[in-house]
């Protein structure tokens, strides 16, 4: 019987001291988990800063691109527009020039068409070979009449259907909207 107590007696001083050990080693373990816990999290915001820096640092040069490309772009777009205004420079003195120059040219033709016009509506206007110069030069005191009206027809191109239908819709004609150029000519006639 003696057996049994001992072994009842050592079981309860290893439990105890095994107690001590595990609590011990419990502890031991928690505080690693722990300190590998915050050694983690100290590692990930260190991640985190640098990602941060990294990302910071892709921005702003990626808006000092953006900010070159921009200002290449507004350097072409300054001279594209300095190239415009000097063709449009350009052009405008050689348009001036002819159209000074036709309008006196043509005063005495269309004098000399408005005479020749036949009465007829349908029928194409005068050429010139279709005139007779010596008639054309005859009627020289109306031309500074029908010098104002000249002007609006010195334009040697027909005008466009927007402007037939701007000037029918100047002179009150109903339904322009709907009529065809030829149409819109004849009406305007009248």
């Amino acid at each position: 019987m003696a057996d049994k107590k001992t072994k009842k007696s050592t079981s309860k001083a290893t439990k105890k001291s095994t107690e001590k050990t595990a609590s011990k080693t419990v502890s031991k373990t928690a505080k690693n988990i722990e300190k590998k816990l915050e050694k983690a999290a100290r590692e990930a915001i260190a991640a985190a800063e640098t990602a941060v820096k990294k990302a910071r640092k892709a921005a702003s040069e990626r808006s000092k691109e953006l900010r070159k490309q921009a200002e290449k772009v507004g350097r072409d777009l300054e001279n594209v527009v300095k190239d415009a205004e000097a063709e449009a420079k350009k052009a405008a003195p050689k348009t001036a020039e002819p159209a000074a120059k036709k309008p006196a040219a043509k005063k005495p033709e269309t004098a000399a068409k408005k005479v020749a016009a036949p009465p007829i509506a349908s029928a194409p206007p005068a050429t010139k070979r279709g005139l007779d110069l010596p008639k054309a030069s005859a009627p020289k005191a109306s031309t500074a009449k029908a010098a104002p009206k000249t002007a609006a027809v010195a334009s040697t191109k027909p005008p466009t259907l927007v402007e037939l239908r701007a000037q029918a819709k100047a002179k009150g004609v109903v339904g322009y909207s709907r009529m065809s150029r030829a149409i819109l000519v004849e009406r305007l006639k009248d």
